[in-house]
């Protein structure tokens, strides 16, 4: 539970520019980080089977937000080699859930697109993840879930921010 603090807890003046405020700690933050680090990590591992690695997934799900795209702009965002690239997209377009076709603005280069095959494997591990965060905040104490659901607004513009 995050509380609230009356003062902010002193660190150097290049962290108090972006430190929290005084509701709440840097402590409180931190706790945030790891809890929200820990169940990002059990909810990628939360899919409808075809077990994907999760730079696969990764790439599965950024294509999906960003459309076509080339296996260099995914390289670049997803922060691997051209080669490590190359082997997911083609890992992935094995399975069926990517796709490439040429760049009608550059016939020299390919555009990686989702497949209706990447879409649904996408739309069944959502469903996957949804339920089984559903029975994960179902264990909880009602207090911690009445919480849990006062924070998603909060926690969904604080993913947002650039």
């Amino acid at each position: 539970m995050i509380s609230t603090v009356t003062e902010p807890v002193a660190e150097p003046a290049d962290v108090m520019a972006d430190a929290p405020g005084p509701d709440i700690s840097v402590e409180d933050v931190a706790a945030l980080r790891a809890a929200v680090l820990i169940l990002a990590r059990r909810l990628r591992h939360q899919q409808a089977g075809d077990e994907l690695s999760p730079s696969e997934s990764a790439v599965l799900g950024r294509v999906g937000r960003v459309g076509p795209t080339t296996p260099g702009q995914l390289a670049k965002s997803e922060h691997v080699q051209p080669p490590s690239m190359t082997r997911i997209i083609e890992r992935l377009e094995a399975r069926g859930y990517l796709r490439r076709d040429p760049d009608p603005a550059d016939r020299r280069q390919v555009l990686v697109s989702r497949t209706a095959e990447g879409d649904a494997f996408v739309e069944r591990s959502r469903v996957v993840r949804t339920a089984w965060l559903t029975a994960q905040v179902g264990r909880l104490h009602p207090q911690d879930r009445l919480l849990i659901a006062a924070a998603t607004g909060a926690l969904a513009r604080l993913a947002d921010l650039p």
